[in-house]
């Protein structure tokens, strides 16, 4: 695709500063924030709330049903090459250092779909469908991960671009079997859980309030 390859270039060739040099692979790579995310997991465990352990177990599940197998599995069944195993001229930013493809030393890994973009996207969808609007903010954190992995030279835009649309769906999928198993079953199971919480995801409760105001309204 023309626009794909225009702009992957543009933004990892063109649209370059050394600021974005050093912010990019630090936006990109999880081990430069691995430890604040665990710190952050064991404190909504041990003190968080339900809701709070409810997103722990949802995003858990994604990044294991999501990320190893639908898009480890997308990947080998496009099995399309990384842009600087194949691209002359792509521009390898890492840590510390920039260096330029060289196609000669064949394909190396798989692009398509952008595994952190899908993974992200996830993120995104999953907060915001159990807190509601106020992480919205979440999205452009996904926003800029799949930015950061053009810049880097490791995925094209398209492959950023079906990464948060697999992710997203993925997500949705979870979110909504959750949902539909807890009120299907959680009344039996865990009766005092459901009654303190007969819905766990922010736009299903905000529905039954809807509901139930516009009930009270009428018999009003």
């Amino acid at each position: 695709m023309g626009w794909d390859l225009w702009l992957f270039y543009e933004i990892n060739t063109h649209w370059t500063c050394p600021l974005l040099d050093w912010w990019m692979p630090r936006i990109s790579h999880y081990h430069h924030f691995q430890g604040i995310v665990l710190v952050g997991v064991v404190l909504l465990t041990a003190f968080g709330r339900f809701r709070d352990r409810c997103f722990l177990g949802l995003v858990g599940i994604s990044l294991v049903v999501g990320d190893m197998g639908v898009t480890d599995g997308l990947k080998h069944l496009v099995h399309r090459p990384r842009p600087f195993s194949v691209l002359p001229g792509v521009r390898e930013v890492d840590e510390g250092k920039i260096s330029w493809s060289d196609p000669s030393q064949g394909p190396q890994g798989h692009s398509f779909p952008s595994g952190h973009a899908a993974n992200n996207a996830a993120l995104a969808y999953l907060a915001n469908v159990v807190y509601g609007p106020r992480m919205a903010w979440v999205w452009l954190w996904a926003g800029l991960v799949g930015y950061s992995r053009i810049y880097l030279g490791v995925h094209y835009p398209s492959d950023v671009l079906a990464g948060w649309l697999v992710g997203a769906f993925y997500a949705w999928a979870l979110s909504a079997g959750t949902e539909y198993a807890w009120h299907r079953w959680g009344r039996q199971l865990f009766p005092r859980l459901y009654a303190a919480h007969p819905r766990l995801l922010f736009a299903s409760a905000q529905r039954k309030e809807g509901r139930q105001g516009e009930q009270e309204s009428k018999s009003g």
